[in-house]
């Protein structure tokens, strides 16, 4: 039987790996920090132009989940079917790096980890998923199962984010921009198969 799960974000934690020039040409990061600001909802951003970097934010991030802390992960990347391209230094990323980071901010954040990816070919990203296995990395993942263009992906993460704020279910939300967008290469895949992921975002007090 499916069920529905509901999930509280104190912030969303955002990880830039794109280069500079790109990163200021685009703005994807930027402009995304600016709309969930001006919504009262509180953002953090690590830009990480190397794969260490990238690491070693993980790993921050597998702290503070240890610590209590609650965040949606969303990631800003080049990318390909193996993983993330850190286009600045020609570092890979791979999916299976980051299996381990994930399977343990899910495990502290009692399973409720959603992972947001805006870069090509994000959604293969569930292929880290092992059913068979009980601690899983994610609770639902976010991505395009192509390459994405800029202009796509910015759009797709104001309209996610204002039906997050809503109080939209997850998936519902990505149903109804893929209608938006005229665009089918969106997907939200719960890695437990719930029908519906509920959410709440808590705003600035």
């Amino acid at each position: 039987m499916e069920k529905e799960l509901d999930v509280e974000y104190d912030q969303i934690f955002i990880i830039d790996c794109l280069p500079e020039e790109e990163r200021e040409k685009y703005k994807i990061s930027q402009d995304l920090m600016q709309f969930l600001a001006d919504n009262g909802i509180k953002q953090e951003t690590s830009i990480c132009r190397n794969r260490p970097l990238f690491m070693a934010t993980m790993k921050s991030l597998e702290k503070r989940a240890a610590n209590g802390e609650k965040f949606a992960l969303h990631i800003i990347s080049h990318g390909d079917a193996k993983g993330l391209w850190i286009k600045s230094t020609d570092e890979d990323v791979l999916w299976t790096d980051l299996r381990n980071f994930l399977k343990e901010i899910n495990s502290h954040m009692k399973g409720s980890l959603i992972v947001n990816m805006t870069s090509c070919l994000g959604l293969h990203g569930i292929k880290i998923v092992d059913e068979n296995e009980a601690q899983l990395p994610f609770f639902g993942l976010i991505g395009y199962s192509k390459d994405l263009p800029v202009g796509i992906g910015k759009e797709f993460n104001r309209e996610f984010y204002q039906k997050m704020l809503a109080g939209e279910d997850i998936s519902q939300a990505v149903s109804e921009i893929k209608t938006t967008l005229s665009d089918d290469n969106f997907y939200c895949i719960s890695a437990l198969g719930y029908k519906a992921i509920k959410n709440t975002l808590n705003r600035y007090k």
